[in-house]
């Protein structure tokens, strides 16, 4: 079987989105799957609209994910293109990135510029002269006629001199079926194929998206291209391109779009579409992976698996299960594995995503300090940014009390003061507060009070603790000592007892 080559091919434009990374994920599946290469090339011909530091942000959502690059673009070329310095994780030796390089389209001009010669020399392109004043007046003049406006034609049979200004186009047949096997869709056939004469070479020497795509795709023996359903209409011309060229054609797998859910293409009015945001907001980079890889994608008829490991996705993907509809990102479904994987850390490894988090509140913990309640919080919490929340009662420069909530239906502030007063006391009666053995004397004072042990439980949570959301109560008040809850516990007696002066004045 030949070597299966895939490629990511992105243009240096601006941040990566979720559906373009997907198909960068799906190329990445299909190469590790059958043991082949993963490519990537900056397709920067659009040199306008180019934006320094983007092809930084790529590498570094690669990184990110753990998704490493076969070939690509040497440090030297993305240096002076993003204009900083940085280390990509390229394999290959060193200055070159990779045996068929360079991965960069705006050091392949020359290259272009030859095939495109040899389209003329064959027949099938040519040179055409017409200036954007001509070609508006033609369109103007169609429009008028009511046609469908595009290029006549008109230099087709002009020897138009290389010396003279001039882009090259191909020479689109009259007549043309095109059929293509689509890697996902199966059979795709076009009678009639709506373009007129497109430029491959535009007057700078530079390519258009055509012409390059396909010279590259053919000079790097890519096996499968992987990208959106908004190609398929381009697809007969990149066909008939490589027909022409003589050149075996790879084979093309048109993913579907992401979809929000309200049914329409995934953009930021549905919420994070960039992997830094996602990152931002508290996911790990394996839950995001994996929910992915499943819009649009099953392992099997029968099978129901949802969560897969990096390894199990790899052994398991394969195109003949990818979907030619559109998937829904569902944030809901997305929240709720990554609360799955956060699970499944180890608590130092747990600690160690939470940090930034914990840091960007002014929090700062040992793991050490935190190795008891660590497992507990990660068994409540589905983003990492929920986690600083419940941490805030161990700093006493965050803690604070949110002692409307001490009052309920069936505790009242005078009944929550007297609450608060003997658990003061009986507190005070423990040589040592311990996880183990918290309850029993809460519940003593449940029953000298008459009152339900829940009523006791919560009331002493919002005042030693601060809030009804928080960590389990009796490993918390384990982790904060004796002293530190008697404290607290005395600070909010008179704050319930102004609650309840409050009250007999309303």
């Amino acid at each position: 079987m030949k070597e299966v080559r895939t490629r990511f091919a992105p243009s240096p434009t601006g941040l990566l989105h979720i559906g373009g990374f997907r198909s960068a994920l799906y190329a990445w599946l299909l190469a590790r799957h059958h043991g082949g290469k993963f490519l990537l090339r900056i397709e920067d011909t659009d040199q306008e609209r180019r934006v320094p530091g983007a092809i930084q942000y790529i590498l570094d959502g690669f990184r990110w994910f753990g998704m490493e690059i076969d070939e690509g673009p040497t440090e030297q070329q993305i240096q002076a293109l993003d204009g900083e310095q940085i280390a990509p994780n390229l394999s290959g030796e060193k200055g070159e990135g990779g045996p068929y390089g360079p991965y960069v389209q705006s050091l392949r001009l020359t290259r272009y510029q030859e095939i495109a010669e040899q389209l003329i020399e064959a027949g099938v392109a040519f040179r055409c002269d017409c200036t954007p004043e001509m070609l508006q007046e033609e369109r103007l003049a169609q429009q008028a006629r009511k046609e469908v406006p595009g290029y006549s034609g008109y230099c087709r049979t002009r020897n138009v001199s290389r010396d003279t200004k001039h882009v090259v186009r191909f020479k689109m047949p009259d007549k043309a079926k095109v059929v293509m096997q689509d890697g996902i869709r199966g059979r795709i056939e076009w009678e009639k194929i709506p373009l007129r004469d497109p430029v491959l070479l535009k007057s700078d020497g530079f390519p258009t998206y055509h012409l390059a795509v396909v010279v590259d795709d053919h000079d790097m023996e890519i096996s499968h291209v992987m990208r959106g359903e908004e190609w398929i209409p381009s697809a007969p011309l990149h066909l008939m391109l490589y027909d022409a060229l003589g050149w075996e054609r790879p084979t093309f797998c048109h993913l579907p779009v992401v979809l929000g859910s309200d049914g329409k293409k995934l953009s930021k009015r549905h919420g994070s579409t960039s992997w830094s945001s996602f990152q931002d907001e508290g996911y790990l980079p394996e839950a995001l992976l994996n929910f992915i890889a499943r819009i649009g994608w099953s392992p099997g008829e029968g099978d129901e698996q949802e969560i897969f490991s990096r390894e199990e996705l790899i052994e398991k993907f394969s195109l003949d299960h990818v979907n030619a509809s559109s998937g829904v990102f569902e944030y809901t479904k997305l929240s709720w594995m990554n609360g799955v994987y956060l699970r499944q850390l180890s608590p130092k490894r747990f600690f160690e995503e939470s940090e930034r988090f914990l840091a960007a509140e002014g929090l700062s913990f040992s793991f050490e300090e935190l190795e008891p309640l660590l497992p507990l919080i990660q068994e409540r919490v589905k983003l990492l940014t929920e986690v600083p929340a419940l941490l805030t009662f161990l700093s006493e420069d965050h803690f604070t009390r949110e002692i409307d909530q001490i009052v309920t239906k069936k505790v009242s502030a005078a009944k929550a003061g007297g609450i608060l007063a003997q658990v003061y006391e009986k507190f005070g009666e423990i040589e040592e507060l311990r996880a183990d053995s918290i309850e029993p004397h809460l519940v003593a004072v449940a029953e000298a009070l008459g009152v339900k042990s829940g009523a006791v439980l919560l009331t002493t949570r919002i005042a030693v603790l601060g809030k009804k959301a928080t960590p389990p109560l009796f490993e918390s008040l384990e982790l904060l000592g004796k002293e530190r809850v008697r404290s607290r516990l005395e600070e909010a007696i008179p704050l319930v007892q102004a609650l309840e002066r409050e009250a007999a004045v309303g």
